[in-house]
């Protein structure tokens, strides 16, 4: 990710994504915000643009964005003390974690909305699923039909964006910050974590936009026989 001028939100990035409200296939087309764009996915006129990404990903980009401060900055920066930059390092672990986790719960909800789950379901399926693990591993193949380490290994073979480093990765965060949280282990956390935290902020991103568009984008076959459904 390249450094971003000091008076931009880090959270612009997620504005690259929008999403087709007919296919619902999620890319960086920015000519979709333009009214009567046609999709190229499904072809249909766009209305306006719609992000994709939820609110609450956005706040947490922006949290992490600014509180970051690269090490050279650090050090000269007048006022700034070791112990700031230890809470900076503990929050941004913490903001990168929870940026996985609101990611997760969107495409859990939008798979379970696609394949016609209740919202009154929906909800006691998160309330029995709290943890991640379970629901990477309990919710997601039963929505999905497959595995989370499969559906990773597919989409590198398709793209090569090395999802299952990104994973890897937030897997040690998530430690950490458990560590952190549930046993005051403070020293597990080093200073060049928050730097590697927002170098992944765009993988993750990117992942879940892709497992958006394998598992709840309508394919062309798809919309093409939705609207003959629609018009019989």
């Amino acid at each position: 990710m390249k450094s971003r001028k000091s008076d931009q939100r880090l959270s612009i990035i997620v504005d690259d994504f929008l999403m087709c409200e007919s296919c619902q296939i999620v890319d960086r087309d920015q000519e979709r915000s333009r009214v009567g764009y046609k999709c190229p996915h499904c072809g249909t006129p766009s209305e306006s643009g719609y992000q994709y990404f939820y609110m609450n990903a956005d706040i947490l980009i922006d949290l992490m964005g600014n509180l970051y401060r690269p090490k050279q900055k650090a050090t000269s920066e007048a006022g700034v003390t070791p112990q700031q930059n230890e809470h900076d390092q503990a929050a941004i672990v913490i903001f990168f974690c929870s940026l996985g986790e609101v990611l997760l719960d969107q495409f859990l909800q939008e798979r379970m909305l696609k394949v016609g789950i209740s919202w009154s379901i929906q909800d006691r399926l998160f309330e029995d699923n709290l943890s991640i693990k379970q629901k990477v591993e309990k919710l997601f193949p039963a929505l999905t039909g497959a595995k989370w380490i499969k559906a990773l290994k597919m989409l590198d073979e398709r793209a090569d964006p090395h999802y299952i480093e990104t994973h890897k990765f937030y897997q040690r965060m998530t430690k950490l910050r458990n560590d952190f949280l549930h046993r005051g282990e403070m020293w597990s956390i080093h200073e060049g974590m928050p730097e590697q935290c927002i170098r992944h902020i765009w993988p993750l991103l990117r992942l879940f936009v892709d497992l958006h568009n394998e598992y709840v984008a309508l394919s062309k076959a798809q919309k093409i026989q939705k609207g003959q459904s629609s018009s019989s």
